[in-house]
């Protein structure tokens, strides 16, 4: 069975809609009930119209792409108090998600919907959830919505395709010409040094990663890669490019593999692969042990530290100089620090107004309170979400490391560093 006209799926061809053609549509989906995994796919899904004797299909063209866009007018949406030039996809999650969930307490969205546009519209919410400005059905709602709208989108995203699990055959050319160039690289059995892992990374893995990504980019499948999750330079090199550096546990050194997960074992490094997998493994057994192991000493060391009562102020005279940046204003909101000779508390709009100045802040290092940390030194964040007990969430950056350790099978390629010699102090008599 074939399939003609597949360029339907290419996603990365946008088309103007005007208004006027697609305003009956944009209505229905302006109606959150109207949201439903049939209309979605009676808008977006590409269909078969018809199958011939030879069972070729030919593949009908969707009545629009998500990445459609038009100039929306203002008011369609609770939350758009102007007009927008949108896409059909941005609008659907505006409609579905935004708009329905918080109403107008947070206005339309028109960014691509990335990992950083999401960081930030998180934040955002969570910001509103301290402040009481939304409440938890409401954050319930925002849930769920977005839940259902990720299973859908396979109605009209790419999914995985024959070009990014099926080695290229540039690519294969490639690695079998640079490998010539460099015999050094050909012998597979012996150790190698942290300066040939180094040259093998620039002179093979990456010309092939470069050339793998020209190829697969011409497939609308490879945005897969584009949130990094999977990894290009780690899922698709391993599974149909090059292993590369391993670790050779015998010997406590490196080995190289030539082959892909695809190209499979062979007698050179078969024991480099099974080391690689009981590897992981270890990574994710032992090491995940020792993460709930700290954890536990920790929250046994700090359950002792507490909360003074709100209000409180134990009067210290020492200060933590803190720089203000756009990336790291969130982390000090509703903290407290000396602004013009005044204690005064950093809240969001503040703290716009202090990017880029070096502030001088209270912390929790310099409390003298007797009964607790006080509330000038700590700020105001934890009394708003209502932690008495803060010293137990110091195993935060516990969890951090065991999640980091349950990952870490995953991906066990090896990373160079460029380091500059001039960086290091030398000493000699």
């Amino acid at each position: 069975m074939a399939v003609t006209n597949s360029n339907v799926y290419d996603i990365n061809k946008y088309v103007k809609r005007k208004y006027e053609d697609i305003k009956e549509d944009i209505a229905r989906l302006s109606i959150v009930d109207n949201i439903t995994t049939d209309l979605l796919t009676e808008l977006f899904s590409a269909r078969a119209v018809e199958q011939d004797d030879s069972g070729e299909i030919t593949v009908g063209e969707p009545k629009y792409r998500i990445t459609d866009w038009f100039d929306l007018p203002a008011n369609v949406l609770g939350n758009q108090p102007e007009p927008v030039e949108t896409t059909f996809g941005i609008f659907i999650f505006n409609s579905l998600v935004i708009s329905n969930a918080f109403h107008n307490k947070i206005n339309y969205i028109n960014e691509e919907l990335n990992k950083k546009n999401f960081g930030k519209l998180n934040s955002e919410i969570s910001r509103l959830i301290v402040e009481k400005q939304i409440s938890v059905e409401e954050y319930g709602e925002y849930v769920n919505t977005v839940l259902w709208l990720g299973y859908q989108t396979e109605l009209f995203m790419p999914g995985v395709s024959t070009t990014i699990v099926i080695p290229r055959k540039s690519v294969k050319e490639l690695k079998v010409k640079l490998l010539k160039q460099h015999p050094e690289f050909q012998d597979t059995s012996k150790n190698i040094t942290t300066d040939e892992i180094a040259k093998y990374v620039d002179e093979i893995e990456k010309p092939l990663l470069a050339e793998a990504k020209k190829e697969i980019e011409k497939d609308p499948a490879s945005r897969l890669y584009d949130l990094k999750k999977p990894s290009f330079g780690n899922n698709y090199k391993n599974g149909v490019i090059e292993n590369g550096p391993m670790m050779d546990t015998r010997i406590g050194g490196y080995r190289l593999n030539n082959n892909s997960f695809q190209d499979g074992s062979n007698a050179d490094n078969f024991d480099l692969l099974a080391n690689k997998a009981m590897f992981s493994s270890y990574s994710r057994g032992v090491n995940t042990a020792k993460g709930g192991t700290y954890a536990k000493y920790t929250n046994s060391m700090m359950q002792s530290v507490v909360l003074d009562k709100p209000g409180s102020d134990c009067g210290s005279n020492y200060y933590t100089n803190y720089t203000v940046t756009k990336s790291n204003e969130i982390s000090i909101r509703y903290n407290y620090a000396l602004i013009n000779g005044k204690l005064q508390l950093l809240d969001p709009d503040l703290l716009q107004k202090l990017i880029g100045k070096t502030i001088k802040m209270r912390s929790p290092l310099y409390c003298k309170s007797k009964t607790g940390i006080c509330n000038k030194c700590v700020g105001n964040s934890f009394y708003m979400i209502g932690i008495k007990n803060i010293g137990l969430t110091s195993n935060i950056p516990m969890n951090a490391s065991l999640n980091k350790s349950m990952k870490a099978m995953h991906d066990l390629s090896v990373k160079t560093t460029l380091v500059n010699p001039k960086d290091f102090i030398i000493f000699s008599k």
